[in-house]
């Protein structure tokens, strides 16, 4: 496994020219030449560690107004990524372009913060356009997870542990659409290491003054103390939320992995490292 810094920063192309320059020999050697500084006005690098160059940008940065995208560069070998024992489970987001949710449509919820709503479960049926159900059998309906009938009974048959399907999906104005449910995840796994690059939101929402609940971006991989991990389930949920949607992070073992892979299941896993 391999962590490095990405550092991605838009600006003056010369300014650019100026930081890249006096970074180049900080880079690191087997990305060099995707790092190389084209001067169109975006600066893309990744540094050997935490030190090398990045102080320096930062106060650049900082000097001229500019917004650096800071996160973790990590890449695991095929054997690495193979035997690892917990996943991150990325799924599709059929929302996403819309930039709706699912209350847009109707859903009802309980439960979740006054001010906000983060953390609310929905009081019966998910509610959704239908339009958006006929690419994916499995998903986000922000913020609820869906699975087809057809997930369903393959979670079912092979006992995969720490899930339930309490809610049925259904299109908001009553019209007929193929079954689906909410893969509702029961297990939250304790709080990540320290060493995981959760970063707020520099220009907080002013929406959630009252709450606290603000934007935080995940910035590297999820990582645990292997004692975080023994009570773990098939599926988790993390205790964060973060990036834009406030999202917990779903957590699932290789077993899940596995059986979607073997299944076809369109769904992405990024290994868990347990240090």
């Amino acid at each position: 496994m391999i962590r490095k810094v990405s550092i991605t920063i838009i600006g003056n192309k010369d300014l650019l020219y100026e930081l890249y320059d006096h970074v180049k020999q900080y880079i690191y050697k087997p990305e060099a030449k995707k790092c190389e500084y084209t001067g169109r006005g975006n600066l893309h690098v990744i540094l050997d560690n935490e030190y090398s160059g990045y102080h320096y940008l930062m106060e650049m940065s900082e000097k001229f107004q500019l917004h650096p995208h800071i996160a973790q560069w990590v890449r695991y070998t095929k054997a690495e990524e193979e035997s690892a024992k917990f996943y991150v489970m990325g799924i599709s987001t059929p929302l996403e372009l819309e930039g709706t949710k699912a209350s847009d449509y109707g859903t009802q919820y309980s439960g979740g913060c006054p001010h906000c709503g983060l953390g609310g479960e929905p009081v019966s049926d998910v509610l959704v356009d239908r339009k958006f159900m006929k690419k994916y059998k499995i998903g986000t309906l922000y913020p609820d997870i869906y699975v087809s009938e057809e997930i369903k009974e393959l979670i079912e048959l092979n006992n995969l542990t720490g899930v339930s399907f309490d809610h049925v999906v259904k299109d908001y104005k009553g019209r007929e659409m193929s079954r689906f449910l909410t893969l509702d995840i029961h297990h939250v796994l304790p709080p990540m290491r320290d060493s995981v690059w959760l970063i707020k939101d520099k220009y907080p929402d002013r929406r959630y003054d009252a709450c606290g609940h603000s934007v935080v971006y995940l910035r590297s991989d999820i990582q645990y103390e292997k004692e975080k991990l023994d009570e773990a389930q098939d599926f988790n949920l993390t205790s964060e939320y973060v990036d834009n949607f406030r999202l917990r992070q779903i957590i699932v073992s290789a077993r899940v992995r596995k059986l979607f892979k073997q299944n076809k299941v369109y769904s992405a896993f990024f290994p868990v490292a347990i240090l």
